[in-house]
């Protein structure tokens, strides 16, 4: 088994929104998985030391919700995602491991977590 960390908010104007941070799966057909969990074909936003993070490319395009980036992130989305002083991201948002060559998933979530820090 293999993880990714998934951010992405939920709500409604009326209830208000919350963003969740989720531990999912991927599954044996990682391409899939990726573009099942941001909701539409990945792009990466940033590279870091093993690990990318992936967006839908078409989430601007598809009215998806902006959202301010939490703290823990905020170290690694790059800063022209900012917008009014505040680092932003649009739709679900995915943290994998990147070997160099190839995208897939954490090993376990600790790697994931570490991969943050």
């Amino acid at each position: 088994m293999s993880v990714a960390i998934k951010f992405e908010i939920k709500g409604t104007p009326t209830t208000g929104y919350v963003l969740f941070k989720t531990y999912e799966e991927i599954g044996r057909d990682k391409l899939a998985s990726f573009q099942q969990l941001v909701g539409g074909l990945i792009e990466p936003v940033v590279y870091i030391d093993g690990a990318v993070l992936l967006m839908n490319e078409n989430a601007l395009n598809d009215g998806l919700l902006a959202w301010r980036v939490p703290p823990e992130l905020e170290r690694i989305v790059p800063e022209h995602f900012r917008v009014n002083g505040h680092k932003v991201l649009c739709g679900p948002v995915i943290l994998v491991a990147d070997d160099g060559e190839d995208y897939h998933g954490f090993k376990t979530v600790e790697l994931a977590e570490n991969a943050l820090k």
